[in-house]
């Protein structure tokens, strides 16, 4: 897997152990690449992802000085570094489910559970090179599929993101000014397909609110809160898309909501009765070419899964 050019690859490391730093040096020596940065702490890793054109990031989890996992969901919202897209591995010592799960919805590419073997990581290295799975989009999640089935695509499409590790390793010419555009569009693709599945999930809360006023006051709370971050996530995102015209419907759903959380449990029917026509709104609008009910048709389908799954969760307890 030679480079075919003299382009640099640039490529971040944050390790503090050095048995294991070594066996990633290793692993990249062995495919004729190698680590351009090379941190012990999370916080100058951080600066030189915020400040350099990095095309892959392999982060140590537990890296000290900083918020490793904070860290890859910052690059994925745009919210650090020139490009949400670069590649991410990620490796961690704590093998259970709800920290491995905790770092794939984080937005990685792959991630390698020490001690590391230098074939595992060869082979995480060539997946992501050579067979990098698109991303989606959620009103929770931006990075790549992270399904294991590739053909259950769901309602989420696919989107092909600009991977500059494999362009300068093919060999590639890379002009900075048409990468910046790729990234640019790309990125709008993103955040139009996240504002998109931000306006169903309002309507699916909405009508799980509904469901449950006055039967379970706790759940109730912990959906008027969801209701609250995604509208505000909405219209964090919204201004300068082609959707800025509708923050007006957003802000007067975050109000109402607003209002219903600071009343409970003495909340008004009024106000729960204004969530429906002001989510239903936002929802046509993010998706002016679906019809409404087929956007029905779909969130009930969706509400009916929910359910089903709480009361296997039930079940099971």
């Amino acid at each position: 897997m030679e480079r075919r050019d003299n382009a640099v690859v640039e490529i971040y490391l944050g390790e503090e152990n050095r048995l294991v730093r070594t066996a990633l040096l290793s692993a990249l020596q062995d495919i004729k690449l190698a680590v351009r940065e090379d941190f012990m702490e999370c916080g100058p890793l951080s600066d030189a992802v915020r400040a350099g054109n990095a095309d892959m990031v392999i982060i140590d989890a537990e890296l000290p000085g900083g918020d490793a996992r904070g860290l890859i969901t910052a690059i994925r919202h745009d919210e650090i570094g020139p490009n949400p897209f670069v590649s991410v591995i990620a490796t961690t010592w704590k093998n259970d489910p709800e920290r491995i799960r905790a770092l794939i919805d984080s937005g990685v590419d792959g991630l390698l559970v020490k001690p590391l073997s230098i074939g595992a990581v060869r082979r995480q290295l060539d997946a992501i090179i050579h067979r990098r799975r698109p991303f989606v989009v959620t009103s929770s999640y931006i990075g790549p599929d992270r399904r294991k089935d590739s053909r259950r695509q769901g309602n989420a499409p696919l989107i092909e993101v600009p991977n500059t590790l494999l362009a300068k390793i093919n060999g590639t010419p890379i002009e900075p000014a048409r990468l910046k555009r790729d990234i640019a569009d790309t990125w709008e693709n993103v955040l139009n397909e996240r504002l998109r599945r931000n306006a169903f999930e309002l309507s699916f809360m909405v009508k799980l609110i509904a469901a449950e006023e006055g039967a379970n006051p706790p759940r109730l709370g912990r959906y008027l809160g969801r209701v609250q971050a995604v509208v505000q996530d909405t219209i964090d995102r919204i201004g300068g898309t082609l959707h800025a015209h509708n923050i007006e419907f957003c802000r007067s759903l975050l109000r109402v909501a607003d209002t219903i959380a600071a009343d409970r449990p003495d909340h008004s029917r009024r106000d729960i009765a204004l969530l429906k026509p002001l989510s239903d709104a936002i929802l046509l609008c993010f998706n002016p070419e679906r019809g409404a009910e087929d956007m029905a048709r779909e969130i009930s389908g969706a509400i009916a899964g929910y359910v089903a799954r709480q009361n296997r969760m039930v079940e099971n307890s």
